[in-house]
């Protein structure tokens, strides 16, 4: 997972890690039955102390697909763009 200060780089694309969040209730309902399992919910605050999600933006846009690779990137390359981009 990315931190704060660090982006994510798929393919060609490049998205800034703005801060870490509390996990959203939706995680644990089926985007397709809408049935909830409270197992999910549990398993988020057991193994992420509950702060799953990323408030995240785009430097360098594109498009990504199901299998690219991803890579965390840390450093020089994310710290300016961070600072002057505003959250989606």
């Amino acid at each position: 997972m990315g931190w704060p200060g660090s982006c994510l780089r798929i393919e060609n694309v490049l998205i800034g890690v703005q801060n870490l969040r509390n996990r959203c209730i939706m995680t644990s309902y089926d985007p397709d039955t809408l049935v909830q399992d409270k197992q999910i919910t549990r398993d988020i605050y057991q193994r992420f102390d509950g702060k799953l999600a990323l408030d995240c933006f785009v430097i360098e846009g594109g498009e990504i697909a199901v299998g690219d690779d991803v890579e965390l990137v840390q450093g020089r390359g994310c710290s300016g763009a961070l600072a002057s981009e505003s959250v989606l």
